[in-house]
């Protein structure tokens, strides 16, 4: 049976106002929680995980408890389409620079990780690109995009693009400097650009389109020396 969120009243008064936006953060923080400390050791492993707690679990929540149109999470193709484009086109040519500097610079390069198995077998490695990482891409999209910033943004406006970079960044905090930099600053990016357009689309294709590269360009070095 559904709960519809919208006919609980609670009896204090700041509750009964942000009902909808504690149990946004509430979830999100859980979801955080569990994907921080599960003891999860294979890539197979983070897959599923990630894609049970960044995207079925807050699907559920939207569907099952706030009982919300998805096009208010940003699972729509709005009219800014335009803007969606261009700034995902600047977000994408962008950080494909940053990533070349990084993978030619030498001081750098222990930063970057790949699986030895895509490097070495090319259809392992179109799986993983036209598969594994487009739903995964897709997940964190759709949970911190879609479900804290757009969930959260019509009580903190603006705040809500800071807050879900921090929440992504929080992840990565135990990884070298360089991760962290990228980590915050990409979904920092990827959040003005859902902020702008209205959807999720244009940051999850900017994303996968920037992580397929950088695997492109590691792998070219290891094989080549060269891009």
């Amino acid at each position: 049976m559904n709960i519809n969120l919208k006919t609980i009243s609670p009896k204090i008064p700041f509750l009964k106002k942000y009902q909808r936006e504690i149990l946004i953060g509430f979830c999100a923080f859980l979801a955080l929680l569990v994907r921080s400390f599960f003891p999860a050791k294979l890539d197979g492993e983070f897959f599923w995980l990630n894609v049970f707690l960044f995207l079925f679990f807050p699907w559920m929540i939207i569907y099952f408890l706030l009982r919300e149109n998805f096009e208010s999470f940003g699972i729509c193709w709005e009219k800014n389409y335009i803007k969606g484009i261009l700034l995902s086109l600047i977000f994408v040519l962008t950080f494909n620079l940053i990533n070349y500097f990084v993978v030619y610079t030498p001081s750098l390069q222990t930063y970057l990780q790949i699986s030895p198995e895509i490097v070495k077998n090319f259809w392992i490695f179109l799986w993983f690109q036209l598969v594994i990482s487009p739903i995964s891409h897709f997940s964190w999209e759709f949970f911190f995009r879609g479900f804290i910033q757009m969930g959260l943004e019509k009580k903190i406006g603006k705040y809500a693009i800071i807050l879900q970079a921090l929440a992504q960044t929080w992840l990565y905090v135990r990884s070298p400097w360089l991760i962290i930099l990228l980590i915050g600053s990409s979904s920092l990016i990827a959040g003005i650009i859902a902020n702008q357009s209205r959807s999720i689309y244009y940051s999850f294709i900017s994303m996968w389109i920037i992580s397929a590269s950088l695997d492109i360009m590691i792998i070219s070095y290891i094989r080549y020396g060269t891009i």
